[in-house]
């Protein structure tokens, strides 16, 4: 069952990209995929056999996923794919780029290690949000199928259903302003130092944290959770790169926002912006305590709806512009490229992307141990950051393009002084 007719692809079947994901196809390359991963870790080994047939019956209540990517004289577009996605064995490194023919030309990769259920997805085709709804749906479709019940509520898709106009709409172009007066130029920020990693290579740390005593050590500082990690990330790169010495380029962390949170929106394309919170080091000796607070006020400031829309509305009136609309495909690329190089990763060291709590019906976490998310790691900036928590615990995740690990034992280190018990995972050797 295709859905098409109920979906905003016209009668061609065929869509154009949301206004954030044109960017990804222009910057993807080497060392730079635009893929990242949600995965969910069972109690019990995967069937292979039972999760390919979950994703046959998933996959087409997802028609915003169910695409491939056709190049267009003016744009790129997405156009309906009648083809069965596969299901493969995980290989190593994770976030590796998708190959067309790898998949029936999906954009997205379903594969399983012994317990774990691995969706790994190409940025143009959603966020963190939409991923993590097809992979609920996906992993109760497969306990489904086992004989465990039925779960479809919690963020879970009924696969019966037909899947409304709203939930592959442009929410960018929705709810984007006539006129914006944000302002695309920042600062850059100071990138780590390291040695860099082969291409081909993404190392991975988990550290697994118990989620209400890192809540009560950050509200013991009246902060967030999302504000106090992104306040020691700070901290860890200023203690480990810098040694309390001047820097002339702020230490950033950039921050997507889930514009869901302010916007009536359903949509499981991309709907999100981002804040770049930082601070600049002038050789002076700083506390955590001094960067949390920095950080706090900060994001504070920045997450708010009318400084959001005007991001959003500068984005989508840039989309609009006559250049970049007649512009033939080849030259947009590079006017993409060039752009993000120079309003893009130039102004953020890395960055963190909390992925929240994630919900579950009662019946179903029986079966499920635990989520993780991972971001491919840009080969400019070469470490990133994410979180997510389940249950009891929080999964905190940097990756990375770099050998040194100074950056990320530094961060858990200081959180095993404040009293929290980590458990580190890694897939170094």
């Amino acid at each position: 069952m295709a859905f098409m007719a109920y979906t905003n692809m016209n009668e061609n079947n065929w869509y154009k990209l949301d206004n954030a994901a044109k960017i990804y196809p222009a910057i993807s390359g080497p060392g730079s995929s635009s893929i990242f991963r949600v995965a969910a870790l069972l109690k019990q080994d995967v069937d292979p056999q039972v999760l390919q047939e979950a994703l046959a019956l998933t996959a087409p209540r997802f028609p915003a996923l169910s695409v491939r990517m056709k190049r267009g004289l003016f744009w790129y577009y997405f156009e309906f794919n009648p083809e069965t996605p596969l299901v493969t064995v995980e290989k190593a490194p994770p976030c590796r780029p998708i190959k067309p023919d790898e998949n029936n030309g999906y954009l997205f990769r379903v594969s399983y290690y012994k317990k774990r259920i691995s969706l790994e997805i190409f940025h143009a085709l959603t966020d963190g949000t939409g991923a993590l709804i097809f992979l609920k749906t996906l992993v109760s479709q497969y306990l489904t199928l086992l004989g465990h019940g039925v779960f479809t509520y919690a963020g879970i898709l009924d696969c019966e259903d037909y899947p409304s106009v709203s939930e592959t709409e442009d929410s960018f172009r929705k709810y984007s302003g006539p006129k914006s007066n944000s302002k695309w130029k920042e600062e850059k920020a100071y990138h780590v130092n390291g040695t860099k990693m082969p291409s081909e290579y993404l190392g991975v740390v988990h550290g697994i944290i118990p989620l209400n005593d890192f809540i009560k050590l950050a509200r013991e500082s009246n902060v967030t959770l999302t504000m106090y990690i992104t306040a020691l990330i700070i901290y860890s790169i200023y203690r480990t790169q810098l040694n309390n010495r001047r820097s002339y380029a702020p230490v950033k962390v950039s921050v997507p926002v889930n514009l869901r949170q302010y916007f009536p929106s359903k949509t499981l394309r991309n709907f999100s912006s981002f804040v770049n919170i930082g601070m600049s080091f002038d050789g002076q000796e700083y506390t955590f305590e001094q960067i949390l607070n920095t950080v706090s006020q900060a994001m504070k400031s920045e997450v708010q709806p009318d400084k959001l829309i005007g991001k959003i509305s500068a984005n989508v009136n840039a989309e609009k512009n006559i250049f970049m609309r007649l512009a033939p495909l080849i030259l947009k690329n590079v006017v993409l490229r060039t752009a993000y190089n120079a309003y893009g990763v130039s102004q953020f060291t890395c960055s963190f992307s909390n992925l929240g709590a994630i919900k579950l019906p009662e019946e179903m976490e029986q079966y499920i141990e635990r989520f993780e998310f991972v971001l491919g790691a840009p080969a400019a900036n070469m470490i990133n950051c994410t979180a997510c928590s389940f249950k009891d615990d929080l999964i905190i995740t940097f990756t990375k393009m770099m050998h040194e690990t100074d950056i990320e034992k530094f961060f858990f280190r200081y959180l095993t002084q404040q009293g929290l018990s980590v458990t580190i995972e890694t897939n170094r050797g």
